[in-house]
């Protein structure tokens, strides 16, 4: 089954790729529908900032990619990347909900906008968190496989 998270980690990374280069060469544009100002002038602290976060998810990106290929040992790479998502995914939507308890002036950013966010990060959760702990298994190359690839 490991099929299914090579497609997964080669879809993600495609994903992330996008996104991060969105955020890096639009930084406004992105934190413009988010931030809380009555104008929506973002402030070039924000910008900064998104951009950074933008780098960080590309550096985040490459062990993605650099799993995707079964070799020897990937199981232990995979797992150690799926645990570090989920992980850091469990802190931002803490974070997230944490500022949208607060009001708008307080947090910077819009109540809706911060819930939004942290509605999208479930479903990476799930990925990673299913993968990592309940089904660990999905990222074993089986027996059957890797007899067949041996034949070709």
């Amino acid at each position: 089954m490991t099929w299914v998270i090579q497609v997964g980690l080669a879809i993600e990374s495609f994903l992330n790729i996008l996104g991060a280069c969105t955020f890096l060469f639009f930084p406004d544009w992105c934190l413009s529908f988010a931030v809380s100002t009555p104008n929506g002038d973002v402030p070039a602290s924000a910008a900064t900032l998104w951009q950074t976060y933008a780098m960080l998810v590309l550096a985040l990106t490459y062990p993605l990619l650099s799993c995707i290929p079964n070799t020897p040992g990937v199981f232990y790479k995979r797992k150690i990347i799926f645990e570090t998502l989920a992980a850091g995914e469990i802190g931002l939507i803490g974070l997230l909900l944490w500022h949208a308890a607060k009001s708008d002036e307080e947090s910077g950013f819009s109540t809706h906008v911060l819930l939004l966010a942290a509605i999208n990060l479930v479903p990476a959760l799930t990925w990673h968190g299913v993968v990592a702990w309940l089904k660990p298994s999905l990222m074993r190359e089986t027996e059957h496989n890797l007899e067949a690839r041996k034949k070709l």
